[in-house]
């Protein structure tokens, strides 16, 4: 099968630390040819539905990948994924979560959704290029996998991390 090459990756993160490490990592190891970043949900979904400061398709591509924080204000991960499933030109676009929450509440809930995978934050800047390195590895798991289920049924990978 022919997968879609990585264009644009859209990061959904508030906290600025947290941006600053993702934005050297995919500097110092790219995947595709665009790092975008948004900073809660609500400017997620007005980066995806092209409202206001994301009007323009050249400063606001649609993103192959959508690294999705799960608490921010405003609208938390978990929000904004129920509004993506809904729509059906946004729900194809795949999605992995990238968080401190290791709970397992988390992690069912997130599946039900549909994302394609669920990352911890790491804890040195080693485990932040690990991230890019891994989804370039594994990205055609990543887009024939998504995450489904949950509890004892569950079959699905937590990451690649």
């Amino acid at each position: 099968m022919v997968y879609p090459p990585i264009q644009t990756i859209l990061l959904a993160e508030d906290n600025p630390d947290d941006c600053e490490l993702l934005k050297g990592a995919w500097a110092e190891s790219p995947v595709g040819d665009r790092f975008r970043l948004v900073h809660d949900g609500t400017e997620l979904l007005d980066y995806l539905c092209r409202r206001g400061a994301f009007q323009s398709p050249e400063t606001s591509p649609r993103p192959s990948v959508i690294l999705l924080d799960l608490n921010m204000p405003r609208m938390t991960g978990a929000e904004v994924l129920m509004e993506l499933k809904q729509d059906s030109g946004l729900a194809c676009i795949p999605i992995l979560v990238l968080t401190t929450s290791k709970s397992p509440k988390d992690i069912v809930q997130t599946s039900g959704l549909g994302v394609n995978g669920y990352m911890q934050k790491p804890n040195t800047y080693a485990g932040y290029l690990q991230i890019f390195t891994n989804l370039r590895e594994h990205w055609a798991e990543i887009l024939d996998r998504p995450l489904s289920g949950g509890g004892s049924e569950w079959g699905g990978n937590l990451a690649w991390c």
